[in-house]
């Protein structure tokens, strides 16, 4: 059978992953790295298990059950090595936690889809809702409950593969998708995303990887000093859904173009109360902060789908730097239980309902849908 473009290029992105790996040496050793075989299993009659990419200096570990990043292992300000991602320890944790994608890939359409539906070429679409009366991050069938298949391994990338069948979820058309996890020579971890259809559908592929670069568990990352560079966000109603309305971060609580610790901006809760747990009497909200953040900021790029930097998060406590670069148009900034945090490069939310936003929802055959974040580290 011929192979298509999308085939040729990953193979061939493939090999070049397995020839081209960093000889630099590792100043130290990463810590404890989870056990592979905590990972070994079959789910589906197809194998799961954990693969460690390096370049010689930090360190991720990824499954392919659900495309999750479990471990990104970096240096503080001492040398000393912490696995930075929010995690669980084996895959049965995994198959079992109750607020997955909690670390996963995600798609068919990452983020929100209002009400639930979307008209295409003039037929309406109604997917799962498993988000009130909205569908989020894809469904009840995403990415984070695949087993991707394993295309191609080296020591410093893994290439999976997986294909959403037309018809899950109510979406239309044979999504397959090509998924690359590298560590790059600049101590970046890399998420690379190319994916094709059968059919007219919808596209929009993000991760969900939460970080703490206080390591886990600190107590929450309040400390941490953030930088978006965002001159507006998306305005939403009470569910998280898009008005359409682009609303001016200039003198909000969403105002990052300038770095800012997190915790003049975000209040602490008392102890033992979470974002999503019961517990004392939710605090009031000082003027100029918020209780959380969930907001999908409006990037600025110097053009449209170039990969640059974006954002980037300090801790002062623990040394390390968190830069992130992207070529999508927004970034979901998310804290929740202030544990940790999540900057998801996609679409704005709903973008398939709202022609007005930037970028492109649809995805047609002949077409190849390709988005790369990098989450690069430093000291």
């Amino acid at each position: 059978m011929k192979k298509t473009t999308l085939s040729r290029l990953a193979a061939a992105c493939a090999l070049a992953l397995l020839f081209c790996v960093s000889a630099k040496a590792q100043t130290k050793a990463p810590g404890d790295l989870l056990d592979k075989s905590d990972f070994e299993t079959e789910i589906d009659g197809k194998p799961v298990s954990l693969f460690t990419i390096t370049n010689g200096r930090i360190t991720a570990q990824v499954t392919n059950f659900g495309g999750y990043i479990v471990g990104i292992y970096t240096p503080d300000k001492d040398g000393v090595y912490t696995n930075v991602v929010g995690h669980n320890d084996n895959i049965q944790q995994y198959r079992t936690f109750s607020r997955n994608p909690v670390g996963s890939s995600l798609g068919r359409y990452a983020n929100r889809i209002g009400h639930a539906t979307f008209t295409l070429d003039g037929v309406k679409y109604e997917v799962t809702r498993n988000n009130g009366e909205h569908t989020l991050h894809g469904g009840r069938n995403g990415f984070d409950h695949v087993v991707w298949d394993v295309e191609a391994v080296s020591e410093s990338a893994v290439v999976l593969s997986c294909v959403l069948a037309d018809g899950v979820d109510g979406f239309p058309g044979n999504l397959k998708t090509f998924l690359t996890f590298s560590v790059t020579d600049d101590d970046g971890v890399s998420i690379d995303y190319r994916a094709t259809t059968d059919k007219p559908t919808v596209c929009n592929l993000s991760h969900h990887v939460y970080f703490n670069l206080d390591g886990f568990p600190a107590e929450n990352v309040l400390n941490h000093v953030v930088w978006i560079n965002a001159d507006a966000i998306t305005e939403t109603d009470s569910t998280l859904i898009p008005t359409g309305r682009l609303l001016p971060v200039d003198g909000t609580p969403y105002d990052f173009r300038s770095p800012v610790a997190l915790g003049s901006r975000q209040v602490a809760l008392p102890a033992g109360r979470g974002a999503f747990g019961p517990g004392a009497p939710a605090p009031e909200i000082p003027e100029g902060m918020v209780r959380s953040f969930d907001q999908n900021f409006c990037l600025n790029h110097s053009l449209e789908g170039q990969v640059e930097k974006v954002a980037s998060v300090y801790s002062p406590a623990s040394g390390r730097r968190m830069e992130v670069f992207s070529d999508q148009p927004g970034l979901q900034f998310f804290t929740g239980n202030r544990l940790a945090f999540a900057m998801e490069s996609q679409l704005y939310p709903d973008t398939l309902n709202r022609p007005e936003f930037p970028g492109k929802a649809v995805l047609r055959p002949g077409e190849t849908y390709h988005h790369t974040v990098i989450y690069r580290f430093s000291r």
